[in-house]
């Protein structure tokens, strides 16, 4: 039992520790998302040039959400008319470069894992468009694509009816009623992927001795084949915890403090598109044959990247070398963390209050 109150402790800490992250993170993604069009965006995305995944990578980057919300939102892009690298380019950038995702790698990790999110984008997804193009059956993508676009139905924009002008949409009540609706939506499809992301942190930094790492991740080996072999199992860790994008910082931390490299870690986070129920989402939209296919480009990518990344950051000197404790993340105090939070509640109250407003309107 007191083990057991140590896990509810620590994962309560660490969750205090990030949330003016994610709920800041999470109002710039939803104001974003009402004021830019996605059918907009694809039209500019349609040939999967350079130019157009750097544009789609920056899309990404400025609409950052949840795993879920991302491949849903590609989903979107793909069917509209964007190419698939372009729209994997946006996928990747909406998660992994997100600003609450970066906060938190920092948080838990330290500036070289959040530096790392930015320094790999470029190479992960650009070894995706080589991979996609070198191996994707042209079959299988027109069935995904018709597959994609009889699931989407009808489904709105949240940019929808509103006015074209940023200035209208400023002045525009509906249009701060959509942020919160959007704001709201954003939390209902990720707080249960926060919320065991947190608690199993909570439960692994307690219970599982150091000896449980160290029979999964090798440490006795040269430096290249170790980086190497622990980069190749860290996507099948991110498999079996089922963890995604927004609850995957805290466990990295701990596998950091148990001795896993830079590059596997690395490897760890770009790989949330491999959980369980990512695959699931991606099978319902495409067919489980195209599902599969994006599942083996992504781990793929995610591996080649870590490694990449481990090399040139070591090439550079600028390795970690100082691992945050869970002890010293999990504590409560009065710092820049409590006062963070006390805006990120206000925000979030704010915007919550919209979304009831907005939805009250509807029906009156």
């Amino acid at each position: 039992m007191e083990a057991i109150i140590q896990s509810l402790y620590t994962t309560a800490g660490l969750l205090w520790k990030a949330l003016w992250a994610l709920a800041i993170g999470y109002a710039f993604s939803s104001i974003i998302q009402v004021f830019i069009s996605k059918k907009a965006a694809a039209e500019h995305l349609g040939h999967g040039t350079p130019k157009e995944l750097t544009l789609a990578a920056f899309l990404g980057f400025i609409s950052s959400s949840c795993s879920f919300a991302a491949l849903s939102a590609t989903r979107s892009l793909f069917t509209k008319g964007a190419a698939l690298v372009s729209a994997l380019a946006y996928m990747f950038a909406s998660t992994n470069l997100a600003v609450e995702v970066a906060a938190l790698a920092y948080i838990f990790l330290g500036w070289q894992y959040a530096l790392g999110l930015f320094v790999g984008a470029p190479i992960i997804i650009g070894i995706q468009a080589i991979l996609v193009k070198l191996t994707l059956p042209k079959k299988l993508a027109e069935y995904a694509l018709q597959h994609a676009k009889q699931k989407e139905g009808m489904e709105m924009e949240p940019s929808e009816g509103l006015p074209d002008s940023i200035k209208g949409k400023l002045m525009s009540k509906l249009t701060w009623y959509r942020v919160g609706s959007s704001y709201k939506a954003e939390w209902k499809m990720v707080y249960k992927e926060i919320a065991i992301g947190f608690l199993v942190a909570g439960f692994v930094a307690t219970l599982v001795p150091t000896s449980f790492f160290q029979a999964i991740f090798p440490l006795h080996l040269a430096p290249l084949l170790l980086v190497s072999l622990q980069a190749l199992l860290a996507p099948v860790l991110a498999i079996i915890t089922v963890i995604g994008s927004m609850g995957n910082g805290p466990l990295a931390a701990i596998l950091a403090g148990n001795g896993v490299t830079f590059g596997a870690i690395m490897a760890f986070l770009y790989a949330d598109f491999n959980v369980p129920p990512s695959v699931k989402i991606n099978a319902n939209y495409y067919g489980w044959p195209f599902a599969l296919y994006l599942s083996v480009i992504t781990g793929i990518s995610a591996i080649l990247t870590g490694i990449s990344v481990h090399l040139l950051f070591g090439l550079l000197k600028i390795l970690p070398t100082k691992i945050k404790s869970i002890n010293e993340l999990a504590t409560f105090q009065i710092d820049y963390t409590f006062w963070l939070n006390i805006v990120a509640i206000v925000v979030a109250i704010t915007l919550f209050s919209l979304a009831r407003n907005s939805k009250q309107g509807h029906h009156h």
